[in-house]
């Protein structure tokens, strides 16, 4: 569920407090709810908050909300701040009753694609960031599947080593995370790797070192290359991040 940022590097900067949003649904051309939610984590690039009714990860939702103007994208000097969001993860609460749910959504910008305005319930997957800190937006051709372990959109300092078979140093970079997860991470790079090298992910930050195996290799529009990595030796303690959940989801 997804990254959160500051910057296009993909930076959490969540801010947690007492605020409300109004939360418009669509489910279809002519059915469509609106809820007036808690919200329990917020940044400039995603929010996350509880709703009685369950959205589907993939779909957008409209929201409004008072939000700080440091926080805001554009319309700074208006009240209210008009937002859309992808959906990235929907959680029921345990034991909540009557049943409530923890939705984390990525804004994207004051305006949905026309696509949506055909049809609602078009699913869309984040294609990068845009120069704003807003995420951009692709159709989707397939439902989404929550991925295995919850992915954060956090900026994390690491040295990323290129290794021989797995021990010998063949020098590297210092760089930064865009997402990652207790199992995997998403890194910008510069490095000359492909899928199926191995690198050496090292957070001091963290106390982690481990190895990782390119599971793919990406160019975003802002012509940055991302690094998909699996850890293959241990997990990292992503409990220690101590951030909401707002995860990418994947299709």
């Amino acid at each position: 569920m997804p990254s959160q940022a500051e910057s296009p590097a993909g930076d959490a900067g969540f801010v947690s407090m007492s605020l409300y949003t109004v939360v418009k649904v669509k489910e279809s051309v002519d059915i469509s709810w609106k809820e007036v939610a808690d919200v329990v984590s917020v940044s400039s690039s995603g929010a996350g908050f509880y709703v009685k009714q369950q959205c589907s990860v993939g779909h957008l939702v409209s929201l409004m909300l008072p939000l700080e103007p440091h926080l805001r994208s554009y319309d700074h000097e208006k009240e209210i701040y008009k937002v859309w969001g992808l959906v990235q993860h929907c959680h029921k609460l345990a034991g909540s009753e009557p049943e409530n749910y923890h939705v984390g959504v990525a804004f994207i910008g004051k305006h949905a694609p026309e696509s949506y305005r055909v049809d609602p319930t078009q699913s869309y997957r984040i294609s990068g960031m845009g120069e704003n800190g807003l995420w951009n937006i692709v159709e989707s051709e397939n439902d989404f599947k929550s991925r295995r372990d919850v992915r954060f959109f956090k900026t994390i300092d690491l040295y990323l080593a290129m290794v021989d078979g797995g021990k010998a140093s063949l020098g590297g970079e210092r760089t930064v995370t865009e997402n990652i997860s207790k199992s995997g991470a998403a890194v910008i790079s510069s490095l000359d790797l492909n899928v199926g090298d191995r690198v050496k992910f090292i957070s001091e930050e963290y106390d982690f070192s481990g190895l990782a195996v390119v599971c793919n290799r990406q160019i975003g529009e802002d012509q940055r290359t991302r690094l998909h990595l699996k850890f293959v030796e241990n997990y990292f303690p992503i409990e220690s991040l101590n951030l909401p959940v707002l995860y990418v989801a994947k299709d």
